[in-house]
């Protein structure tokens, strides 16, 4: 049986990805970022869940040392969970874990390096942001051009430029099967900046007395809580997958507003994580135009994409809250052709980089 080690972090289904990868070979996930964790997958089964470790206190000086602590993490769960045996493919994400995946490849511990990135953070902030992010881009650039393969999330990452084996990758999303039901509640996930307006959305929520759900943390949301009406709900950090299908199932509404929205935010050149939890839950998305596919979202009558103002917000989540049931149509129709290319993407590199005949369709 082929081994494959995933190097991945959080919020993109990774989860949902070492099951269908696990078709072709068994699946040792590690993740690293707010959690340190190990899964491993074998013909789409989970057979072994480790311990899950908060390392969230640690991200600071993690972020100042360019990834030195998420380098040791990976290495270390990687050695152990492998114990000597040959690696035939990583799939690592971005230079943190993709420089300790290239360092087994130059041991001769694995055949193949697939690097992922997800994210390019543009030259914006202090100067010693801008250095830090310029020092982290040449990182990104420097794996990826040593990888066998780059796997991008948006046509918009720069890294892809730099070997000629780079392809954009739709991640796997879900279907957790949540039904119609009755709809009357809004959820955000994610980390939490002044960017992503939750200011509005209490404002909104106060006026038309609606409950919003909060999953994840940060300093800034701890510091505007006091101005969340008194029903908003604080779920802290979650990644129990029915613990947040529980969620989204009372939701009509997934909210994921970015009041940036030019080539100055990071959001521009990615792509909307949060839009993955929404769709696994038939659950709508509200967002603006950011991603490359933000700007498809209302083509396919799977969400509302506003400029980031209250009205314009306000009017989308009445909206989305009236016509419930056609959004939730269009999510199943929307995720059916998706899952479909998903599998296609994973079909044709992973037997090619494995060296496995194509298996008929």
């Amino acid at each position: 049986m082929k081994l494959i080690v995933m190097m991945q972090g959080h919020g993109l289904n990774e989860r949902g990805w070492a099951s269908l990868a696990s078709q072709y070979g068994k699946v040792v996930l590690i993740q690293e970022g707010f959690i340190d964790h190990t899964q491993h997958w074998e013909n789409g089964q989970r057979v072994y869940f480790g311990p899950e470790v908060n390392v969230s206190s640690t991200r600071y000086f993690d972020n100042l040392s360019f990834g030195l602590l998420t380098m040791w993490r990976t290495l270390r769960a990687c050695l152990k969970s492998t114990r000597g045996q040959k690696i035939d493919l990583i799939i690592a994400a971005s230079y943190s874990m993709a420089s300790v995946a290239l360092l087994l490849r130059f041991f001769g511990k694995t055949r193949k390096v697939a690097c992922t990135v997800v994210d390019h953070l543009p030259l914006t902030g202090s100067f010693a942001l801008r250095m830090h992010r310029r020092i982290a881009g040449w990182l990104n650039y420097l794996t990826a051009r040593f990888a066998d393969e780059v796997w991008v999330i948006s046509p918009r990452i720069p890294a892809m430029k730099f070997n000629p084996k780079s392809y954009v990758m739709p991640f796997p999303l879900d279907d957790n099967n949540v039904p119609l039901g009755e709809r009357t509640e809004i959820t955000y996930i994610g980390v939490p900046t002044q960017d992503h307006a939750l200011d509005v959305l209490f404002e909104v929520c106060r006026k038309h007395n609606l409950r919003a759900n909060i999953i994840g943390d940060s300093p800034y949301l701890q510091s505007i809580k006091s101005q969340a009406p008194p029903q908003t709900v604080f779920h802290g950090w979650l990644n129990d997958k029915e613990k947040i299908k529980s969620i989204f199932a009372s939701s009509f509404c997934g909210y994921a507003i970015y009041r940036t929205t030019g080539p100055q935010s990071f959001s521009y050149y990615g792509f909307p994580s949060k839009s993955l939890s929404c769709f696994a839950n038939n659950t709508p998305l509200l967002t603006t135009s950011t991603s490359l596919f933000t700007q498809e979202v209302e083509n396919l009558g799977i969400g509302r994409v506003v400029e980031p103002t209250l009205d314009r917000i306000e009017e989308a989540i009445l909206d989305l809250k009236d016509h419930y049931p056609s959004y939730f149509e269009a999510i199943n129709r929307f995720r059916a052709k998706w899952t479909a290319d998903v599998n296609k993407f994973n079909h044709d590199h992973l037997c090619d980089l494995l060296g496995l005949p194509a298996k008929v369709a």
